[in-house]
């Protein structure tokens, strides 16, 4: 299958900011700098509704924030589609979401986390490339120039962004080696569970699956992992890509499995390459990526490389 591409983000573009996972919960200041943020990254702004709604601890109403993000796909005044944050909510909507209106205007889309059933439902439903990466709220307002970098080279790039590096001080680790190739999927293994059993269920065939998490007891990573496991995700994927589990700890130190634990009961058996300790996900400083394009695992030397464009103008 030929993933549709959409056109790289240049400044001065547009970008549509959508709000369908969490609410910002914070002080319209906050608010403003988020959008002094992107100011200073050259893009202009069309803010949907739901970016500055509170449903408890949702960013709007599920009506809002579908409608919202339906819009911004429809409008075409705008470039690219960039979420405000992550949280809980996208999966409330999926069934909502107009899939064929991306189809038939196809545009960026950057966010991660919660934004996986996003980029899940979107990969199965339309066939298109899209980013995972850091939102507005929070990450844009103190980024780090490796983070700036790499997503900025993610988001404007037309040729393939080649072997990816860790930040320097930091290393991938090979948990099983060998060497695959396939289009790069996943996200956040909370999301990827979640979507077990639905319509938006993620296909690994022959793919290299990317996972990561932030802020689970490791009996519950081991859950959702044992969920993939029986799916029957990590015997059909290429290969599988750990990026960060952070503040993912032991509940009781006394009767703890660790991580390395797990990976090796759950995931190692099925002989696949495994490739750990990526910078990517809810880790400090973030390598963004984009998923649906074709990438090579070299478990062994430790590096993961986009070989294929995600962008095209």
């Amino acid at each position: 299958m030929n993933m549709i591409k959409p056109k790289p983000l240049r400044r001065g573009d547009t970008i549509g900011l959508v709000g369908i996972s969490g609410a910002l919960h914070e002080p319209e200041t906050r608010f403003e700098k988020m959008l002094e943020a992107i100011d200073a990254l050259g893009y202009k702004v069309i803010v949907a509704d739901s970016c500055r709604e509170e449903y408890g601890y949702l960013s709007g109403t599920d009506a809002s924030r579908a409608k919202g993000l339906n819009q911004m796909f429809r409008d075409d005044r705008v470039d690219a589609v960039v979420c405000m944050r992550g949280g809980y909510g996208v999966t409330r909507i999926l069934d909502r979401v107009d899939f064929d209106v991306i189809r038939a205007n196809p545009k960026l889309l950057l966010g991660y986390s919660d934004i996986t059933a996003l980029h899940t439902a979107i990969h199965e439903k339309v066939g298109m490339v899209t980013i995972h990466g850091p939102m507005p709220d929070r990450a844009w307002m103190e980024f780090d120039d490796f983070s700036r970098r790499s997503m900025l080279r993610a988001l404007t790039s037309t040729e393939p962004l080649g072997t990816l590096y860790n930040p320097e001080g930091t290393a991938p680790k090979c948990v099983v080696p060998g060497r695959c190739e396939g289009r790069l999927v996943g996200g956040n293994l909370s999301l990827i569970a979640a979507l077990c059993g639905t319509p938006y269920q993620l296909n690994p065939e022959g793919k290299v699956l990317l996972l990561e998490d932030v802020g689970e007891y490791v009996y519950r990573l081991d859950s959702m992992l044992t969920q993939l496991r029986l799916a029957g995700m990590f015997e059909r994927c290429a290969g599988v890509v750990l990026g960060g589990f952070t503040n993912c700890t032991e509940e009781y130190e006394r009767y703890a499995l660790h991580l390395e634990d797990v990976i090796r009961d759950i995931i190692v058996p099925a002989g696949k390459p495994v490739l750990a300790n990526l910078s990517i996900g809810h880790t400090p400083v973030k390598i963004t990526v984009p998923l649906g394009v074709n990438c090579a695992v070299d478990a062994e030397a430790g590096t993961l490389t986009i070989t294929e464009a995600a962008l095209e103008d």
